[in-house]
């Protein structure tokens, strides 16, 4: 991938903000035809609606009319997450905004949670103690909570960093729109780097320097 030559190029906040956190240099690390927005929507779709076998068999059956619907479900959540990370991309291009760090500890958390919501409702009958628009709104929550942190990472970090990466994979300025603000966390992670290497090498003079001094 050509892309990689050209990112040792630029200054180091801005390798990180292309590189992005492990999930993105996962990401980055297959080519940009496997890597479209679209397909890693669709794929985060695929995985939450696959945790939903289990707890929605459990619920209707194990019968061939429960595997069809949960099969009409997962596409339909496919292709919905595909089209919104395609749509992301021609926002993105559109924008040429810079791509955005999530905090992962905030964003990770969600889909179980939204999971264990589902579950306790589809698996236990604690909608029974529970009015029906109470017990509607508790399933929309879950729903949120499953399906939305994929397309928010696509949105917000993956298919502007997409874009840029394509970018400099076909040797054109990656940054053409705004320039990104150095981002705080990675940079200091960078400085704190620099500044333990740095200490790791007096470290290892303090020996030759005593040495020297035991010659003397």
């Amino acid at each position: 991938m050509s892309w990689r030559e050209g990112i040792q190029q630029l200054p180091p906040e801005q390798r990180v903000l292309i590189e992005g956190g492990s999930l993105s240099q996962r990401f980055s690390s297959r080519p940009l035809v496997q890597s479209h927005p679209a397909i890693i929507g669709g794929f985060y779709a695929l995985l939450v609606s696959s945790a939903l076998l289990l707890p929605y068999g459990y619920e209707n059956g194990w019968s061939q009319d429960t595997f069809r619907d949960w099969a009409f479900i997962c596409l339909l959540i496919v292709l919905l997450s595909a089209i919104t990370g395609h749509f992301s991309l021609i926002v993105s291009n559109f924008t040429r905004r810079p791509p955005i760090s999530l905090k992962r500890y905030l964003i990770y958390p969600l889909p179980f949670l939204g999971l264990i919501i589902l579950t306790v409702v589809l698996v236990t009958e604690i909608e029974e103690s529970f009015s029906e628009n109470l017990n509607g709104f508790i399933r929309n929550i879950g729903w949120m909570l499953l399906l939305t942190p994929g397309p928010i990472y696509v949105h917000l970090s993956w298919a502007p960093r997409w874009r840029i990466l394509c970018r400099l994979e076909e040797g054109l300025d990656p940054f053409d729109g705004e320039m990104p603000n150095p981002v705080g966390n990675d940079i200091e992670d960078i400085g704190e780097d620099k500044d333990m290497q740095s200490a790791i090498e007096n470290i290892d003079d303090v020996p030759l320097q005593l040495s020297k001094h035991g010659e003397e």
